[in-house]
């Protein structure tokens, strides 16, 4: 595959969020189309690889843009407004192109040197069986949840590493593979986030040199191998404060669509009779009013949440140059998943008066509103245990927890 023609020394963070903008009425009209074939389509892909939105977290020695998880935010309340599913696989991208770069820098060489836009999926949880080999390990079984992998050129998978020897232990961990090395498994059919292709791939014997993987005590503490590759303070964020905001956005962004879509409806939206008489404007009911208003209080709370959550490890990380403490990535991990709440409580008011044609499958409000809560299926923003771990560092007693 050819490389897009994408110059990083032109673009600022306004004219990434711009792109993604204009971008999005273009993946508006394929949503539907995509949820029927389960996954985004090639031209629609095209457009994010050529729009440079997969670069945002990339170290610029790579040809990325090196910009904050901010930027990448911001990006993704744009394309998920348009639909949830390219959202949830664009974010998965930029986050992946951080998880890379903290790999040693002979990985992201053999990765990236050749062609800067190269793609990495990944699934996390270690299902499959990881031997040692010489000069590396080798894998056999199958990993769930690729998102994206019709698309992709790697493959990030979380392992258990054996130990070196019989006094150690073992580390979990992750690997990254060629997609070539990996065969997809067509299981992906699900009532939210249906268009992100995360089908299951397996692999046979598969070797992986010892370079190409990471502990994840490392990327969790941010003392990775990798981090010589960035210019600025980005490698020194630890991996929940930056791709759980990502794919916290995805849930904020379903609702900014869904909201914006609704209240240009209402302008238009009659009353056709029966019971309350035809002809009536619906945005003059005053239970619509109060449910525009509750999903707008919503969804101006969630952004605000996100973001300034977001702006406070800026400084700490980009501007100071430290790395996040225990209670300043808990405070990370509750703003996240509270963010994903507040999209869901949006989403059921603008639900609750979306009437009977809002239960059409064409209808936006009911996508996003099932895309927004198969985001809040992620194991990552489980409420009930984030809540938990949130309790526990207030009261002071040891986090349980992913942090």
């Amino acid at each position: 595959m050819t490389e897009t023609a994408f110059n990083p020394a032109n673009v600022t963070r306004d004219d990434l969020v711009a792109s993604a903008r204009a971008l999005a009425p273009m993946i508006r009209d394929r949503a539907e189309q995509a949820e029927k074939d389960r996954r985004i389509s090639d031209e629609v892909f095209a457009e994010l690889r050529a729009g440079g939105f997969f670069r945002t977290l990339q170290p610029r020695r790579f040809g990325g843009l090196e910009f904050e998880p901010a930027t990448a935010a911001r990006v993704i309340l744009e394309l998920s407004s348009a639909c949830g599913s390219t959202g949830w696989v664009a974010s998965c991208a930029m986050s992946h192109q951080w998880i890379v770069a903290q790999f040693p820098i002979q990985c992201q060489e053999e990765i990236w040197a050749e062609r800067s836009d190269q793609l990495t999926v990944s699934s996390f949880a270690p299902t499959g069986d990881c031997v040692r080999a010489e000069g590396g390990f080798r894998l056999t079984g199958t990993w769930a949840y690729a998102s994206g992998c019709d698309h992709a050129d790697f493959c990030l998978l979380g392992v258990v590493m054996p130990p070196e020897d019989d006094k150690g232990s073992s580390t979990p961990g992750f690997v990254i593979v060629p997609i070539s090395d990996c065969q997809k498994i067509d299981d992906w059919d699900t009532m939210g986030l249906a268009a992100t292709g995360s089908h299951a791939v397996t692999l046979k014997d598969v070797f992986v040199p010892v370079h190409r993987s990471i502990a994840l005590v490392a990327i969790g503490t941010s003392d990775t191998p990798g981090q010589a590759a960035f210019d600025t303070n980005l490698g020194r964020y630890q991996l929940f404060s930056v791709g759980a905001h990502c794919l916290a956005t995805n849930a904020v962004g379903c609702l900014q669509g869904a909201f914006d879509h609704f209240v240009s409806a209402l302008r238009e939206w009659e009353t056709r009779g029966m019971a309350v008489g035809g002809g009536t404007r619906v945005m003059d009911y005053p239970a619509v009013q109060m449910r525009v208003g509750r999903a707008g209080a919503a969804l101006k709370a969630a952004k605000a949440l996100i973001f300034d959550q977001m702006e406070h490890s800026r400084r700490i990380v980009m501007d100071g140059g430290e790395r996040l403490d225990r209670a300043e990535r808990i405070d990370n991990r509750i703003s996240q998943s509270f963010a994903v709440q507040l999209a869901l409580q949006g989403l059921d008011e603008l639900w609750g008066a979306a009437g009977s044609s809002g239960i059409r499958n064409a209808e936006i409000v009911q996508r996003a509103w099932r895309d927004a809560h198969a985001v809040a299926h992620h194991v990552s923003f489980n409420w009930d245990a984030v809540s938990a771990m949130y309790g526990q560092q207030i009261l002071g007693m040891e986090p349980q927890g992913m942090y």
